[in-house]
C-alpha cells in the first residue's frame, strides 16, 4: 500500500525514473522527487504517531486524549442492494454551476456525480479517488498525482490529466466571477502552477512548502467535469451518472449507477427531489426517503412522524464573533462581556448547539501553518440591492447572515447582553463579507462551516475574508485592545506568534459555539458514509434485511 494512502504527509513511492526526469525538465533546479517531510502541524512522517484529528470532535479534549468525532458511524453496516431512494433537497441545484457547489444541496448532488483527486472521510483520513497515487519533492513544493487507470467520463471518453487541468481552470474562473477565490488562493490552474506530464500524470508546483497539500484537493471546488455538446450537465466520473437528455431538476433528477466507476453504487435508482424553499415537513406524506435539516423544530416533527428517524450528523459549523478594530476604537470590552453571558445550550434553541470555548480550529493554528498569508477576498463594490445606506450601519450594529436561525438567535441574545443600544441587521452572505472587510459595523456573527479538512486551511479561509483580520493575526498591524482583555494573555500557553491567540488577545475574534445538521431517514437503512464536511455519501446505501419502505 502507498504511504500516501496511510498518512496525510507525502512519502516516497515507487514510480518510473522517467517521471522524475520530466518533472525536473518542467521546473529546473528542483530536487529529485522523493519523500515529503513536514512539521507537526502539517502531519507525520511514516513511523510517527497518528495525525491529530482535524475535525470537531464530540468534546474538547486535553491531556493527550485522542478526540473522537461524533456521528461518523451513522447508519453503519451493510444494506440490501438494488434499492430505490428519494433524497429531498430545498435549495437550488443548477447544472450551470456544476461541479462547484454553491449550497448544501448542490454539495450533496455533485458529490455523487463528480470526483475530486482525493477524498477525506468523516474521521479525517485521506483516501485516493481520481488519483490513485501521489508523491512530492523533498521540500513538499512539487506534487505529482497519478490518475486512476482507465478513469472515464459518463460518455465513455477518457479522463486525462489535461481534462483535470482544464476543469480546474474553468472552476477557478467561475468562482472568481462570483466573488469567491477559495480554494484557488493556493492553486492557480491558469498559471504554470499546474503542468500536464502525460495522460495520467499531473504535477502541481506550490509557492511555499505544504506537506499536507493533497488535503486541499478534497475541497468540492476541485472536482473534475467536462462540457460536452448536447449534454445539459457537465459529464463527470462519479459513482452516479446522468444521461445527455437529463434536464435540470423539475423537480426530480434521476441518477443511475455508473458502471465505469471502481465502486458502482449498490442501489438501482436514486432520485434527488429539488424543491427550493420547500418545507421538508410538507413532504412527510410523499415517497421521500432522506433529507437533511438543521432547524430543531423540523427535527422534532420528523421524530414524531411514524416511520421517520432523525439522525444527528457530526458538528460541522463554528459560530464566531468578529469585532473590527476601526469600529471599536476603545476596545471590544462590551462585546467580550456579552459573550461571557451567552449560554449556547440555553440561548440557542432553533438549532443543535454546544459551546466551543477556544478560538481554535481542531488540528490547526500556530505559526507552522504555511497558508495563512494567502490572497484576500476581493473587496469589490456594494451592490444596490443590498441597500446598505438605508441600514445606517455603525459601531452599535451587530450583523449576522440572513437565513441562519442559529446566528439570528445568537445576535439577538448578544444585543440584549451588550448593555448598550445595539441594533441587529440580517444581510446576505455576500453583504456580510463586504461589510466585514470594510469594518462597517461594531460586530459580526460569522458562521465558519467545515469547508476544509485541516485546521490550517480552515483558519486560512477565515483570515482570507478581510485584509485587516489577516494582518492582525500575523502581526502586520498593531491593533490596541482594552485593559479588560489583558488577562487573556495568561489564559493560553501558546507562543505569541500563534495567530489564533493573537486574535483572541486583541479582542478581535471570540468563539461562540458549534452547530450541526440532522439526517432524516425513512425506515431502517445502512451503508451510509460521510465526507469530512458531513455530506452524506449514498453509494453503499441499502435497506436493512429487505425491509420495505414504510
Amino acid at each position: 500500500m502507498n504511504a500516501s494512502r496511510q498518512n496525510p504527509s507525502c512519502r516516497a513511492n515507487q514510480r518510473p525514473p522517467a517521471l522524475a526526469l520530466v518533472v525536473l525538465l518542467l521546473w529546473p533546479g528542483l530536487v529529485t522527487i522523493g519523500g515529503c517531510g513536514g512539521s507537526a502541524a502539517d502531519g507525520p512522517s511514516a513511523g510517527s504517531s497518528p495525525p491529530q484529528v482535524d475535525l470537531w470532535p464530540s468534546a474538547q479534549t486535553t491531556g493527550g486524549q485522542t478526540p473522537v468525532r461524533e456521528g461518523c458511524d451513522l447508519l453503519a453496516g451493510e444494506g440490501d442492494p438494488n434499492g430505490s431512494f428519494v433524497f429531498a433537497l430545498n435549495e437550488e441545484v443548477l447544472p450551470g454551476r456544476a461541479p462547484v457547489p454553491h449550497n448544501r444541496s448542490e454539495r450533496i448532488v455533485f458529490a455523487h456525480l463528480y470526483e475530486t483527486l482525493v477524498t477525506v472521510d468523516c474521521a479525517g483520513n485521506l483516501q485516493p479517488a481520481l488519483a490513485e497515487h501521489w508523491t512530492c519533492t523533498e521540500d513538499s513544493m512539487v506534487w505529482v498525482f497519478t490518475l486512476r487507470e482507465e478513469a472515464r467520463f459518463w460518455d465513455g471518453s477518457r479522463l486525462t490529466a489535461g481534462e483535470v487541468r482544464l476543469s480546474w481552470a474553468r472552476s477557478q474562473d467561475a468562482m472568481r466571477a462570483s466573488g469567491c477565490t477559495s480554494p484557488w488562493a493556493w492553486l492557480n490552474a491558469r498559471e504554470q502552477t499546474v503542468q500536464v506530464i502525460d495522460a495520467r500524470h499531473l504535477a502541481v508546483r506550490l509557492p511555499e512548502p505544504q506537506a499536507r497539500f493533497p488535503m486541499l484537493l478534497a475541497h468540492p471546488a476541485t472536482a473534475v467535469a467536462a462540457r460536452r455538446d448536447g449534454w445539459t450537465w457537465p459529464v463527470g466520473s462519479g459513482s452516479a451518472r446522468l444521461r445527455a437528455s437529463d434536464p435540470a431538476p423539475r423537480p426530480d433528477l434521476h441518477c443511475r449507477p455508473n458502471p465505469s466507476h471502481p465502486r458502482p453504487p449498490l442501489w438501482k435508482n436514486l432520485v434527488f427531489r429539488v424543491e427550493p424553499g420547500a418545507d421538508p415537513r410538507d413532504l412527510v406524506a410523499t415517497d421521500m426517503d432522506l433529507t437533511v435539516v438543521r432547524d430543531l423544530r423540523t427535527v422534532s416533527f420528523f421524530g414524531d412522524a411514524p416511520g421517520f428517524q432523525p439522525q444527528p450528523l457530526p458538528w460541522d459549523l463554528l459560530y464566531i464573533l468578529v469585532c473590527p478594530p476601526e469600529a471599536n476604537p476603545g476596545g471590544a470590552a462590551r462585546w467580550v462581556d456579552a459573550v461571557a453571558g451567552l449560554d449556547m445550550t440555553r440561548d440557542v434553541t432553533r438549532v443543535a448547539s454546544r459551546e466551543w470555548t477556544e478560538i481554535v480550529f481542531p488540528g490547526g493554528g500556530g505559526s507552522d501553518c504555511p497558508q495563512l498569508s494567502g490572497p484576500i477576498a476581493d473587496g469589490g463594490s456594494a451592490r444596490l440591492d443590498w441597500n446598505l445606506a438605508a441600514l445606517d450601519l455603525d459601531n452599535n450594529t451587530l450583523i449576522y447572515p440572513d437565513g441562519d436561525p442559529g446566528a439570528r438567535e445568537i445576535a439577538h441574545r448578544l444585543s440584549a447582553l451588550s448593555g448598550g443600544p445595539v441594533r441587529t441587521a440580517a444581510l446576505s452572505a455576500a453583504a456580510v463579507d463586504f461589510t466585514l472587510q470594510w469594518q462597517m459595523a461594531g460586530a459580526f456573527i460569522v458562521p465558519a462551516p467545515q469547508y476544509y479538512p485541516t485546521g490550517c486551511l480552515q483558519l486560512a479561509n477565515l483570515l482570507g475574508r478581510a485584509a485587516w483580520l489577516q494582518e492582525a493575526a500575523l502581526g502586520k498591524r498593531d491593533v490596541p485592545h482594552s485593559d479588560s482583555l489583558a488577562a487573556a494573555d495568561a489564559v493560553t500557553d501558546r507562543p505569541r506568534s500563534d495567530p489564533l491567540e493573537a486574535l483572541q488577545r486583541k479582542g478581535l475574534v471570540h468563539p461562540l459555539g458549534l452547530s450541526r445538521s440532522w439526517l432524516v431517514v425513512r425506515g431502517s437503512m445502512a451503508g451510509l458514509r460521510l465526507a469530512f464536511d458531513g455530506t452524506p455519501l449514498l453509494d453503499r446505501l441499502g435497506r436493512r434485511g429487505g425491509e420495505a419502505t414504510p
